[in-house]
């Protein structure tokens, strides 16, 4: 019996290890999936359409600052909420 526990001990920690893995990819998607995804767009422009994938790039730069500064007003919500 002693040994069967000791099985479901290992493999539960591969779950634990399998769960670890999982989370970190979601994170990474969840981060860096929108930025990918725009590159891949600039990418696919400037194969078809050099002045196009310029425009694109500029309309994101331009995006991304309102990014910032929504999140940053976000940030600044937050903290003011006590």
């Amino acid at each position: 019996m002693l040994t069967a526990r000791k099985k479901h001990a290992v493999m539960m920690e591969y779950v634990i290890i399998a769960v670890l893995i999982a989370a970190a990819v979601v994170v990474a998607v969840i981060m860096f999936g929108k930025n990918v995804s725009h590159e891949m767009n600039v990418a696919t422009k400037s194969m078809s359409d050099a002045k196009g994938a310029e425009n694109y790039q500029k309309n994101l730069k331009g995006e991304a600052a309102k990014d910032i500064k929504a999140a940053n007003e976000h940030e600044k919500n937050m903290h003011n909420y006590q």
